[in-house]
């Protein structure tokens, strides 16, 4: 039997009507919302005989698992991620996402072997700050080996907006400073996935990013060197952190 994917939302549903008609099973809208992107999706939906229920408040807020539906749901069958990404849709059809947000990289080698350890580590989705960083170029994919298949990698300036939208979906931020008292081997529990972030191979996590992670953690050093290479701190950090994973996939 095949999967179905409910999104929800004015913005996210019409994005995805405009996008990806196909994918779209069913539509539901509030008996007593009134609204003008909302009559648009219905009639959008109307001209393209895609099937619409008309169903109370309360029942949507049930089916979406959540109250800031704005009057209008949708069910999917393999939800399209074609188009502008829509981080919102993207945790309406994600389960315990586990999400890699680099503030900063500057070197191609770091960032493709991010990539590839993110994408072992099962990390489904990498945001990283679009300026100042190195981009998706041919030496990064090369050093991916494969890693940029079946994660979305999301370059964006706008990278504490988006840590916004995560907080409010109650997905921990964690990030990582050596000067941290607490490790990432403390006990505890993310059930709704996490996100770790990562910052420059120099400087780390800029302060004004720093303030929006819910946790700060260390990775203990126990010989000579004073830090670990940046790629190598991911794996590390990712590796332990899916640990604390609610009944993990593994």
């Amino acid at each position: 039997m095949s999967k179905n994917y409910y999104i929800y939302g004015l913005h996210t549903c019409l994005a995805e009507l405009e996008s990806s008609q196909k994918a779209i099973r069913e539509i539901f809208i509030s008996r007593k919302s009134k609204n003008r992107l909302l009559k648009r999706i219905e009639d959008h939906a109307l001209h393209n005989k895609i099937k619409i229920s008309f169903i109370d408040k309360d029942k949507l807020t049930i089916m979406c698992q959540a109250s800031n539906h704005q009057g209008v749901a949708m069910k999917l069958h393999s939800p399209s991620i074609n188009g502008p990404f829509d981080i919102e849709k993207f945790l309406q059809i994600s389960q315990k996402p586990i999400i890699l947000i680099i503030d900063n990289i500057q070197d191609p080698h770091n960032f493709g072997a991010c990539i590839r350890t993110a994408n072992a580590a099962g990390v489904s989705l990498i945001i990283k700050r679009r300026t100042n960083s190195v981009g998706l170029t041919p030496t990064v994919q090369k050093v991916a080996s494969g890693g940029c298949h079946n994660v979305i990698i999301h370059e964006s300036n706008n990278v504490i907006q988006l840590m916004k939208i995560l907080k409010k979906s109650n997905i921990p931020i964690i990030g990582t400073a050596d000067s941290s008292m607490e490790n990432i081997y403390s006990k505890r529990k993310f059930p709704n996935g996490f996100a770790l972030v990562v910052g420059s191979e120099d400087e780390g996590i800029r302060k004004s990013v720093m303030e929006y992670c819910d946790f700060v953690l260390r990775i203990p050093i126990y010989g000579s060197v004073d830090c670990l290479n940046l790629s190598v701190a991911t794996g590390v950090a990712l590796y332990q952190l899916r640990e604390h994973l609610k009944n993990p996939s593994d």
